[in-house]
């Protein structure tokens, strides 16, 4: 009876496992039915981006060098007689005027040869008077017939013996009184002079003409660079359509301007002109020198000191209608500088760019970019060629433009960088 019953047991297992497995698989397959339809895929919206049109307005491009400073006049000053020095007249670092007593050197020597040389004078002088009353007599007698002819022959060469002793004596007391006045060193320009290079009581003027001191001139101040020859001929093309904007007033036009800056200036504070240029180019290094002239008033703090480096630029020429583009719009790789541009369908562009000069802040950008295009100038990171962005499109000023009109490129008034 048991047995009976066992075998019936068995027989219900497998048709049991059956039916459970039917009732699993079909609950499965419901959740996977219902998980299919919630999952399906959903692209990623496009980055989004800052768009701007560039500046358009009127520059005028400059070159850029760097120059030397130099001072319209630096004079060395030196003895020019032979003497002990006694006094020093100034003090390091004064402002002069030409003529300013700098040093005296013992005068009495000299003062000693003056007399000697005036009293040799008086002599001379004296014979010269009576040779010339006893040429008169003998010319009288030879008129006459009452004395030979080579009497007043010998005569006359008394009397011109006597002339040109007598200046020889007003030479020899000529240079007497330059000796004495060389004594007395005066400032030969107007400057400011430097310290004593010789100190008192030491003998000058020995074997050479020893120097004293050192003079400067600080106003106006020249400023010497070099433009190749490129920069010439722009800066020729520049002065011609100058030439012909002024018509026959073209001699009274204005100097071409040139400004200046130190190395640790920002920009191009000091402003002068252009007052001479060199005769040729050098054949030797291809540069042409230009020199420019500059006001440099005030203390030593406030002035440009002479044979200093400065930065130089200078125009040489107008462009109109230029595109200016900022500079964190611009990237660069190994074959140069490139902009990202978003098209009318949100695409994003690779564009290669010819880049100019810095004005204001902003790049010129002479070839490569249009201005109506627009630039992403924020979200480059997220940007990709041939990629479609979110653009936010705002004017050359940053202002929010909303259509084609509202961003149009409106020119400013010209810049001059």
């Amino acid at each position: 009876m048991r047995r009976h019953h066992s075998s019936r047991a068995r027989a219900l297992v497998p048709a049991l496992l059956f039916a459970f497995g039917r009732g699993a698989l079909a609950f499965g397959c419901g959740a996977l039915s219902f998980g299919c339809g919630a999952n399906e895929y959903a692209p990623p919206p496009p980055p989004a981006v800052t768009a701007q049109r560039p500046v358009v307005r009127d520059v005028t491009r400059y070159a850029e060098y760097t120059g030397t400073t130099r001072a319209v006049e630096s004079v060395e000053v030196r003895a020019r007689v032979k003497g002990f020095l006694l006094s020093m007249e100034y003090e390091a670092g004064d402002d002069l005027e030409a003529g300013d007593l700098l040093f005296i050197i013992d005068p009495e020597p000299f003062q000693v040869a003056l007399e000697a040389a005036t009293a040799d004078l008086a002599s001379n002088q004296a014979e010269l008077d009576l040779t010339q009353t006893e040429f008169e007599r003998v010319d009288i007698m030879y008129k006459k017939q009452a004395t030979s002819e080579i009497k007043l022959i010998q005569s006359r060469a008394k009397r011109d013996k006597a002339a040109a002793a007598v200046a020889a004596s007003q030479a020899e007391v000529h240079a007497a009184q330059l000796d004495l006045d060389y004594a007395h060193v005066k400032a030969p320009i107007k400057g400011r002079a430097g310290r004593h290079r010789v100190d008192l009581g030491n003998l000058v003027g020995a074997e050479e003409a020893t120097l004293l001191t050192h003079m400067v001139r600080y106003e106006p101040l020249y400023v010497y660079f070099q433009l190749s020859e490129r920069d010439l001929l722009g800066l020729q093309r520049m002065s011609e359509r100058r030439r012909a904007a002024a018509g026959k007033d073209f001699e009274n036009r204005p100097p071409t301007p040139v400004e200046v800056g130190l190395a640790d200036e920002k920009g191009y504070p000091h402003h002068g002109v252009i007052d001479y240029t060199a005769l040729e180019v050098d054949p030797d290094t291809g540069t042409f020198e230009v020199r420019g002239i500059l006001p440099n008033q005030g203390e030593l703090d406030e002035i440009i000191v002479p044979g200093s480096f400065v930065r130089v630029r200078v125009p040489i020429g107008q462009q109109p209608g230029a595109i200016l583009l900022s500079e964190r719009a611009l990237g660069a790789d190994q074959r140069g500088r490139y902009v990202l541009v978003v098209n009318d369908e949100d695409v994003v562009e690779h564009r290669r760019v010819s880049v100019g000069p810095m004005i204001d802040g902003l790049r010129v950008i002479d070839e490569g970019l249009e201005a109506e295009d627009w630039v992403i100038v924020e979200g480059l990171q997220r940007a990709r060629p041939g990629s479609q962005v979110a653009a936010e499109r705002r004017g050359p000023g940053g202002e929010s433009a909303t259509g084609e009109a509202a961003g149009a490129p409106s020119p400013s008034s010209p810049s001059r960088g």
